[in-house]
């Protein structure tokens, strides 16, 4: 015979594990927004790459007194750009709230590679978070179908059981140290600002 104290307890198991479910998808949504700013990420760092790839080139093939490169304006157009000169060339390169200054190549090298290595911190501490995430997300599923299982049978929850998913690996940059060199970084809308920063 049910008591009313049995029904009582079964009306709180139900409602732990209804709340164990709504913070096991709050978890999961919040890491597939890591997931999706860790790939913002990503391709800009790949960017950099690229363009510092292309800046090397430009520093050492001037040295024999001629150099050039593929420069894409977008639609499908490429502009043949020759550098004909021992000394190097500049470059425009953003240095802040929109404002462009021309820098030699070098110094646009040395900027790109410095800017690059700071958004791989962004990369790798993001990364982390999204491994303790899933982790997290990992125990309390496992906690969840625990704590299901002891419901009498007669009176099964109502959430169904989760599965300890893993969610998949985050893209990493590419880190081959030869660039392919005619290729050339899409313009992009926004630059790395306030979007990027870390707000967690």
């Amino acid at each position: 015979m049910t008591t009313t104290s049995d029904y009582v307890s079964r009306m709180v198991e139900r409602s732990e594990l209804q709340k164990m479910a709504r913070t096991i998808d709050a978890h999961r949504k919040q890491l597939d927004d890591l997931h999706g700013r860790i790939e913002q990420v990503t391709a800009i760092i790949d960017e950099h790459q690229i363009t510092s790839g292309i800046l090397h080139h430009l520093q050492e093939s001037s040295k024999t007194g001629k150099t050039g490169a593929r420069l894409s304006i977008g639609s499908g157009v490429t502009l043949n750009y020759i550098h004909e000169s021992k000394e190097e060339g500049t470059a425009l390169v953003d240095i802040g709230s929109g404002v462009f200054g021309e820098k030699p190549w070098s110094e646009a090298y040395t900027m790109t590679v410095e800017r690059k290595e700071g958004i791989t911190l962004l990369h790798k501490d993001l990364s982390e978070q999204a491994t303790t995430l899933e982790e997290k997300i990992t125990l309390l599923a496992q906690e969840f179908n625990a704590a299901a299982e002891q419901l009498q049978p007669s009176q099964p929850a109502t959430t169904p059981a989760f599965e300890p998913t893993s969610a998949p690996q985050p893209p990493t940059p590419q880190s081959s140290p030869e660039e392919k060199e005619n290729r050339r970084p899409q313009r992009r809308g926004s630059r790395f600002g306030n979007e990027l920063t870390l707000d967690d």
